[in-house]
């Protein structure tokens, strides 16, 4: 297996940015890899903070503790978290970039014999 392919599969599979840091290409692995690193951040702190507004609700007893009314409320809120949302698609276009940018470097490279 040529180092590029192993370069798709860890940019895959284990993390985007991974994959060119493999191939030493460090300034696009580093950025990849942040960015993919900081929007996971973000998207984790505003459900860390949703999920925490909704406990806090259930231990003062204004949220019953009832899975359907639970339910209801984590829908309701998730609508006004636009920035999750703008962070999850952030995070899925850098692993796209990082997939597909590896996907044409295993197809430019000339096959070795």
């Amino acid at each position: 297996m040529n180092q590029e392919m192993k370069a798709l599969l860890f940019n895959a599979f284990v993390c985007p940015g991974s994959g060119h840091l493999l191939l030493g290409k460090k300034w696009q692995g580093w950025s990849i890899l942040v960015i993919s690193t900081l929007s996971l951040a973000l998207m984790m702190t505003d459900i860390l903070t949703l999920s925490q507004h909704i406990a806090d609700d259930i231990l003062a007893g204004r949220l019953p503790l009832n899975p359907a009314t639970i339910i209801t409320e984590v829908h309701r809120q998730m609508q006004s978290l636009t920035g999750a949302a703008t962070a999850f698609w952030l995070l899925i276009a850098s692993w796209a970039f990082a997939v597909l940018d590896s996907i044409r470097m295993v197809v430019s490279t000339p096959p070795s014999q």
